[in-house]
């Protein structure tokens, strides 16, 4: 073989070597590199996740901690979770009772609202808001009423209720993660004013539509008016709700749909709430049986309403008890707003929030946790009073408790933008509460003293 044709030979084979282990490390390399941070991962997070994870084994993990927590939690609950969740969880389940807390670190949610979430499905899902705590805002009394009242005034205003609420408290209740009202009529073009009564309200149905541009998530339909309009105006209620599809609580079709908890998931949190009515004659508003349709009542010494907060509790992170109680327009509380509040929050309530007496009433704190006995009327009638609106923060610190004062004058609210009528209603409403044991300070955080 000439020489020049030797050295071409062994030139080709060079350059076949080259090229062929190339081609091997690039296919080996596909099956063993793993992309360094900022590098695009070569499947999604959850394709990774799903292939990572195909080997666990969820059943004895669930197992694991069904025992531990008291829930059961089934394999297919966990496969919604990524391979480190389910590793840190199955570390952390053996050296401690995993808490709530420790849920929400390792998953994002706690205990209760990953059940829910995945498996029972009960509660209406608000998301997450982006920040390290969301806020629950409660309003007193508004009415709709057709004739007379505030609704008068809002017929000639050009953007009709809109234009009665000012903007501050409409950036409020749609700022609030979660925002409740007291319904204090029904939705209804039918039915006859119950007999023996001397006040009876009724409202347009279309304007419910009012709730949902003023982000309102939850009316209390337990109060002394859902049956103003006999059984109809009740049905009609219930029905207008649904369509403009807003959750109510303390009212239903039976005795088990009015004292059902109303809850949500928030931030990983679940929130539930009840509402309870014991004042003015139960015939008159009748009380919800096994059979048979209407309110929670509270005429049994708030028995009810506490077994309901306790079985609550079971399965949510907080409890929010919303009675309709007391003595109208007075600031003396009654024995029973007293003693059912702390059987409430004995039982489990995180918070006791009260309305009727159409006037604000004094406030305080059992083991903790804020009792608001009355919000007074928020938007209800032509008087010249003192209102608010009232926010509960929750975050890592806990529940905050913070005041939103206004006037409902004139058939309108508005916020109170004076610092000196602020405060002067502040030390009034600590004149009211029982014992003068809080302080409220200028920006309406209410503490304990």
């Amino acid at each position: 073989m000439k020489k020049s044709n030797l050295i071409i030979s062994v030139v080709a084979v060079l350059i076949m070597t080259l090229v062929l282990s190339a081609v091997l490390v690039s296919r080996w390399s596909k099956f063993t590199s793993r992309p360094t941070i900022g590098e695009a991962q070569p499947q999604t997070v959850e394709q990774t996740s799903q292939t990572r994870a195909a080997d666990f084994d969820y059943s004895g993990l669930g197992n694991k901690l069904s025992s531990i927590s008291g829930m059961k939690i089934s394999a297919d609950l966990l496969k919604n979770l990524d391979e480190d969740m389910l590793t840190s969880l199955s570390e952390e389940a053996n050296d401690s009772l995993l808490t709530g807390e420790d849920w929400h670190r390792i998953t994002g949610y706690t205990l209760n609202a990953l059940v829910d979430k995945y498996e029972t499905k009960l509660s209406r899902d608000m998301g997450n808001n982006g920040k390290d705590s969301f806020v629950l805002g409660f309003t007193g009394d508004i009415n709709f009423t057709e004739t007379g009242y505030v609704m008068t005034h809002a017929k000639n205003m050009p953007n009709s209720v809109l234009d009665c609420i000012d903007e501050t408290f409409q950036d409020e209740m749609r700022a609030a993660d979660i925002m409740l009202i007291n319904n204090e009529f029904p939705y209804t073009d039918r039915g006859a004013p119950t007999p023996g009564k001397k006040y009876t309200f009724r409202a347009d149905p279309d304007s419910v539509k009012y709730l949902n541009d003023m982000g309102v998530d939850l009316v209390s339909l337990a109060n002394n008016h859902a049956y103003d309009y006999g059984y109809e105006s009740f049905v009609d209620t219930i029905s207008t709700l649904k369509g403009a599809d807003i959750p109510y609580v303390g009212a239903g079709m039976n005795i088990d749909e009015a004292s059902a908890p109303v809850s949500f998931l928030i931030n990983g949190y679940k929130v539930s709430f009840l509402a309870c009515v014991g004042v003015e004659s139960p015939i008159k508003t009748p009380v919800a049986a096994k059979l048979t349709e209407g309110v929670m009542g509270s005429y049994d010494d708030g028995e009810m309403m506490t077994a309901a907060v306790r079985e609550a509790k079971k399965t949510a992170d907080y409890v929010i008890a919303y009675p309709h109680w007391g003595i109208e327009n007075t600031t003396v509380l009654t024995n029973a707003q007293i003693v059912n509040s702390k059987k409430y929050i004995d039982a489990g309530a995180d918070a006791v929030v009260g309305g009727h007496p159409h006037v604000l009433q004094g406030i305080e704190f059992y083991n903790g946790a804020p009792v608001i006995y009355s919000l007074g009327n928020f938007w209800f009638n032509t008087r010249n009073q003192p209102t608010m609106l009232l926010k509960l923060e929750i975050g890592k610190e806990g529940m905050k408790t913070i005041i939103v004062p206004g006037t409902q004058a004139y058939s309108e609210t508005h916020y109170m933008a004076d610092a000196s009528a602020r405060r002067n209603l502040y030390n009034k409403i600590i004149s009211w509460s029982p014992r003068n044991a809080i302080s409220i300070d200028d920006s309406g955080v209410v503490t304990e003293k």
